[in-house]
């Protein structure tokens, strides 16, 4: 039974406050529904190392930035230089990995650039390590993108779908940005790590001579 209302009282009607809530909710559904249709085009970026992911079969190039400039590791070569020294020194595989520590710890092998050793890892195994040389000299940001460097020369003798890996130590990201930039204009995959300090480069020895960037 409804309940009669006292003489000259009006009824409380929530009709116009219902229409303003279901007015309020609808629109916020609409921008939901446009803001996940935008979202498609949307990349963030997650602070992590970035990496494109180049073919299996892709010959990669090592590029290592620190004080502000760019030097060409060359891997093949000194793993053919050291290959060369075992050869000579031992005429057979070292059969232990403090045989070769020792061994490339006596002789300065290497190239212009760096100086190879290798170091026992995680007390199993062993990696390479590469020194940068005192009187080594790289590349500036600024000279990387003249006609004739050092940088563009490598780059061009890469072969189609070739790989690029940059090593960025914490002085040098402009000279790295400079790079990338340039190698993704000529269609170069590109990857890079990050490296706090001025430790030396590290490469795992499983397999051959720089197979995995540590």
């Amino acid at each position: 039974m409804r309940k009669r209302l006292p003489a000259g009282q009006t009824a409380l009607s929530l009709d116009s406050f219902l229409d303003i809530v279901t007015n309020v909710v609808g629109v916020l559904i609409l921008i939901a529904v446009v803001t996940v249709l935008s979202a498609g085009d949307i990349a963030v970026s997650s602070g992590a190392t970035a990496m494109s992911a180049p073919p299996a079969a892709a010959q990669r190039v090592i590029f290592h930035c620190v004080d502000g400039r760019l030097f060409v590791v060359d891997e093949r070569g000194n793993s053919e230089r050291v290959r060369e020294l075992i050869d000579d020194e031992l005429g057979d595989e070292p059969d232990s990995v403090f045989l070769l520590e020792d061994l490339l710890a006596h002789s300065d092998i290497g190239d212009a650039t760096y100086r190879v050793r290798a170091a026992t890892s995680r007390g199993f195994g062993f990696e390479w390590v590469y020194e940068l040389r005192y009187d080594a000299t790289g590349e500036t940001a600024a000279q990387i993108g003249k006609p004739g460097s050092q940088f563009r020369r490598v780059l061009e003798a890469l072969p189609r779908r070739g790989f690029a890996y940059f090593v960025v130590h914490d002085d040098s990201f402009e000279v790295f940005r400079e790079a990338r930039e340039i190698a993704r204009n000529r269609g170069v995959a590109t990857g890079w790590h990050p490296v706090e300090g001025k430790p030396p480069l590290r490469f795992s020895a499983n397999g051959s001579l720089g197979k995995r960037i540590q």
